[in-house]
């Protein structure tokens, strides 16, 4: 008997601890789960990702583009005003709405258009000239008086009722039969600059060169050309599998399938697919006239593990795109790159852009060590800087990407001569602007956007601004999947909002974030590394567990 009750307790003991082993060496043997679409791994199971629902149903609203002829005319939307034309994708609840479109010199403009839910339409307001009796005698010429302390600049101009303003943006005149003058003394400070710009007509900037001496006539010459009246296209975007989250341009989004509508015809967009558990898949789309360009990703799974990218740049401060996509300036350590090759982009204002592949490998770190070259003579670069940071930059219509908050957007290898630069920025008004580049040089760019007039019904949207240190993490607003930093989020409803941000090996970053309507709210958040831990191993409790089973066996003996 006493046998039997010996072997009976070796067998239990043998039987309770078979599941603790087995748990043990499970621990040891569990893959590496990743989190994200561009997190580094980590040995800790992580919780898993919050995946863009495919079900929401969005908002009953639609788009309204509104055009002129000519352009440059005021906007009002039900009262509230909306800029100048033309105004492209903007969104309206679904129903009637009244739309006014004024400017000097014409009869107003007055219509109603109906909007279904989820639709583009469009407006197409002809002005009408206003009557005005035509002057029976010619404008007196500007007078060319001799000798004196005066002189006088004449800036001739190929558009009359243009006007012309020095420096910034001081009085100055209104072309009138071709030309105008500004009497200037002669012992003054010289202007350095002279603007001339027509609603309609791409801005001129040229520069103030010789100053007139006493008695003196300086001529200078502008040449405006007119913004060109736009059509519109759409991009249809598609993925496999389906529910993703669609960026375009970095400011607006969808769920896919979507259809982004009204866009400028001819221009190029920055299409940006992104999923939990998936790679980002990023390409360059082409809005063609009158019709739709189409974009189909197949998404492709997260390798088990992911690798980095150490950047490091003489001189520093050079912008990082990894894959076409902007990561940060130099030098910076780039996460959660998935394994394979990869493409980068290195961007500085006065030196060459470099251009190469690179190969990252699971769980390790690529360097990549680079000396920029000085650009050569026969090439120039512009750098772009805007207030709000994160504006659309397009050159000569080629969209470009977005401005940095506190920094310059570097544009390398430009021809010289002149080129178009405009600004978009959500509730703000385009910002057009002519650049001369220099062979050899740099043009620089600081633009402050003019918000939009708000009408007597308050904005009740913003946006937030998210970049991070190192970037590449999950961003959740309020517990919902928006993409992964640096990331713009628009069309963000007036409060306040909770923002989670989410790389393997760092701690969550949570913050609360107010965002007023028709403003724009920055958030730079430096990621804390996470502190290893060590799960605890189900085998420290066994031999508890055997000398409690050994001593009940003893005490059944001894009772035999």
């Amino acid at each position: 008997m006493r046998y039997s009750v010996i072997l009976f307790c070796l067998l239990l003991v043998s039987a309770l601890a078979a599941p603790a082993i087995a748990a043990e060496v499970g621990v040891m043997e569990t893959p590496t789960i990743i989190k994200g679409v561009t997190m580094e791994p980590t040995n800790e199971p992580t919780e898993k990702p919050v995946t863009a629902p495919t079900t929401q149903k969005g908002p009953e609203v639609g788009w309204l583009t509104i055009a002129s002829t000519p352009s440059g005319a005021h906007v009002t939307l039900d009262g509230n005003s909306r800029g100048v034309t033309p105004l492209a994708g903007i969104e309206v609840g679904a129903g009637s709405h009244s739309v006014g479109v004024t400017m000097s010199g014409y009869e107003p403009y007055e219509t109603s258009v109906s909007v279904s839910a989820g639709e583009q339409a469009a407006v197409d307001a002809t002005l009408t000239p206003v009557t005005t009796p035509v002057p029976t005698t010619k404008p007196t010429a500007a007078p060319q008086p001799i000798g004196g302390d005066k002189g006088w600049i004449t800036v001739h101009c190929n558009v009359n009722g243009a006007t012309v303003s020095f420096d910034d943006l001081s009085a100055g005149c209104t072309i009138t039969n071709g030309e105008c003058s500004r009497e200037v003394t002669v012992t003054g400070t010289p202007y350095k600059t002279f603007t001339v710009q027509k609603p309609g007509y791409y801005t001129f900037t040229g520069p103030v060169s010789p100053w007139p001496g006493k008695g003196e006539t300086v001529d200078l010459y502008a040449t405006l050309s007119p913004v060109p009246t736009p059509t519109y296209g759409s991009i249809r975007v598609t993925s496999s599998p389906s529910g993703a989250v669609a960026y375009l341009d970095g400011l607006t989004w969808q769920y896919t399938p979507c259809t982004f509508s009204a866009l400028s015809a001819g221009t190029n967009h920055q299409v940006q697919i992104s999923m939990p558990g998936y790679q980002t898949y990023t390409t360059t789309a082409t809005v063609p006239s009158d019709g739709t360009a189409y974009v189909n990703a197949n998404l492709v799974p997260n390798y088990p593990q992911s690798g980095s990218l150490n950047v490091v740049t003489t001189p520093k401060g050079a912008d990082i795109y990894v894959d076409g996509r902007f990561m940060a300036e130099s030098p910076s350590v780039i996460p959660g790159l998935a394994p394979g090759s990869h493409s980068v982009r290195l961007h500085k204002s006065g030196y060459d852009e470099y251009v190469s592949t690179f190969t990252i490998y699971a769980g390790q770190q690529t360097p990549l060590t680079v000396t920029l070259t000085p650009q050569s003579g026969s090439v120039g670069a512009i750098e772009v800087a805007s207030t709000p940071g994160g504006s659309s930059l397009y050159l000569d219509t080629h969209y470009m990407g977005l401005t940095p908050s506190g920094g310059y957007l570097d544009l390398t290898s430009i021809a010289p001569g002149s080129h178009t630069i405009l600004l978009r920025h959500t509730d703000y008004q385009d910002y057009s602007q002519s650049v001369y580049v220099p062979a050899g040089g740099v043009a620089t760019v600081n633009a402050k956007l003019t918000p939009i007039v708000p009408g007597p019904t308050p904005d009740a949207t913003g946006q937030i601004v998210i970049a991070s240190s190192p970037p590449g993490a999950e961003a959740l607003l309020d517990n919902v999947y928006k993409g992964v930093t640096p990331l713009t989020l628009t069309d963000i409803s007036a409060g306040s909002h909770v923002l989670t941000l989410r790389l393997t090996g760092y701690q969550d970053y949570v913050q609360t974030v107010t965002v007023t309507g028709g403003q724009s709210a920055p958030v730079a958040a430096t990621l804390v590394a996470a502190a290893p831990t060590q799960a605890k191993s189900p085998a420290t409790v066994l031999p508890a567990l055997c000398a409690i089973i050994i001593l009940g066996a003893v005490l059944v003996m001894r009772r035999g």
